[in-house]
C-alpha cells in the first residue's frame, strides 16, 4: 500500500474500521440468533455470544497484526479496546442520561474480569506472551462461559431452521477477515509515515475502530434505559479481549509486548477495572462523577501515548 497518496491510506483505514464494524454486527445478529435457537439464555447471549461478535474486530486486527509482524498493533489494540470500552463505551453512557449504572447484577463478572486483567499483567512481565500462556489465557475464557451458562441455566424456544444464521455468521466472519487484514495493512504505513508508532496506531484509531460496536450497543442501551445491557456487554467484551484475542492469537503466534504497555497501559486498565469492582462491592450506582474520573483517566493515558 505504499503506493497510495496519505490522503487515500486514511481513507482506506476508514474504510476498513467500517467494514470491522458492519462484519461484527453481522456475526452479533448471526451469533445471536443460532444461540437462542440453541436454547441458551439472553443474558447469557449478551455476555458470551454478543460480546463474543463485538469482540471480533479485536480479533481479525489482532491476529493479522501478529501475522505481519506488528505486535505493537496486537497487543495495543486489545489493551487499547478494553480502556475505550470502560472509558468511552460506558462513560459516554451514563453522561448522556440522568439514570446511572448499577453494577451488583454483574458483581461476578467484575470480579472474573479483574482477576484476568491481573494474570494477564504478571504474564506481560517479561514481555511475552507465549503459547502456555495463550492456552492459560483461553481456558479461563472456556471456564468463564461455562460459568456463566451454568450460572444462568438454558431456556428451550421452538425449533428453527438454523441455515440463516450460519450464513450470517460466514458472511459476518468474511468481511471482519478482509476488513482487518486493510486496517492492519493501512495502519501499519500511517504510522511510519506520520513518524508515530504502532502502539499508538493501534491503542488510538484502530482500538476506537473496533471498538464502535460497544460504543454502540452501550449508547443505545442508555437511551432505552436498559443501562445493564449496556453494562454486561463492557464487561463480557472486556473479558473475551484478554481471554479469546490475546490468549486465542498468542496460541497461534506468541506476542512481544510493549515497555509502555506492561508499565503503564495495562496497570492503568488493572486500576479502572479495581474502581468499577468497588463501586460494585459496595453497591455504589456509577454516577456522572465517575464517568468523568474515568473519562480523565483516559483521555490521560491518550496524551501520554503521543507524548
Amino acid at each position: 500500500m505504499t503506493e497510495l497518496s496519505t490522503l487515500l491510506l486514511w481513507v482506506v483505514l476508514l474504510v476498513s474500521l467500517a467494514g470491522l464494524y458492519v462484519g461484527g454486527n453481522v456475526l452479533v445478529s448471526g451469533g445471536v440468533s443460532l444461540a437462542r435457537r440453541a436454547g441458551i439464555k439472553k443474558v447469557v447471549v449478551g455476555l458470551t455470544v454478543v460480546a463474543v461478535g463485538t469482540s471480533m474486530p479485536e480479533f481479525f486486527v489482532s491476529l493479522f497484526g501478529a501475522l505481519k509482524g506488528s505486535p505493537d498493533i496486537s497487543v495495543g489494540n486489545v489493551i487499547g479496546s478494553n480502556l475505550a470500552n470502560v472509558g468511552l463505551a460506558l462513560s459516554i453512557a451514563v453522561l448522556i442520561r440522568k439514570e446511572t449504572g448499577r453494577f451488583i447484577d454483574v458483581n461476578w463478572d467484575l470480579s472474573f474480569l479483574s482477576g484476568a486483567t491481573f494474570v494477564f499483567l504478571i504474564m506481560c512481565l517479561d514481555s511475552k506472551i507465549s503459547r502456555l500462556d495463550g492456552i492459560i489465557l483461553f481456558g479461563l475464557l472456556i471456564l468463564y462461559i461455562l460459568a456463566s451458562t451454568k450460572r444462568e441455566g438454558v431456556e428451550v424456544e421452538e425449533k428453527k431452521s438454523i441455515s440463516m444464521p450460519l450464513l450470517l455468521i460466514i458472511v459476518g466472519i468474511g468481511l471482519l477477515g478482509i476488513s482487518a487484514h486493510y486496517t492492519v495493512a493501512s495502519g501499519i504505513e500511517l504510522a511510519a509515515r506520520m513518524g508515530v508508532s504502532q502502539l499508538a496506531i493501534g491503542m488510538t484509531a484502530m482500538a476506537l475502530g473496533t471498538s464502535l460496536p460497544e460504543i454502540f450497543v452501550s449508547a443505545v442501551a442508555a437511551v432505552r434505559k436498559e443501562a445493564g445491557i449496556g453494562i454486561g456487554n463492557v464487561i463480557g467484551s472486556n473479558i473475551f479481549n484478554l481471554l479469546g484475542v490475546a490468549g486465542g492469537g498468542s496460541i497461534i503466534k506468541p506476542l512481544f509486548v510493549n515497555e509502555s504497555l506492561k508499565k503503564v497501559f495495562i496497570p492503568a486498565s488493572l486500576i479502572v477495572t479495581l474502581f468499577l469492582l468497588t463501586l460494585a462491592v459496595f453497591g455504589i450506582r456509577f454516577k456522572r462523577r465517575h464517568a468523568v474520573i474515568i473519562l480523565l483517566i483516559y483521555f490521560i493515558l491518550v496524551y501520554h501515548l503521543f507524548n
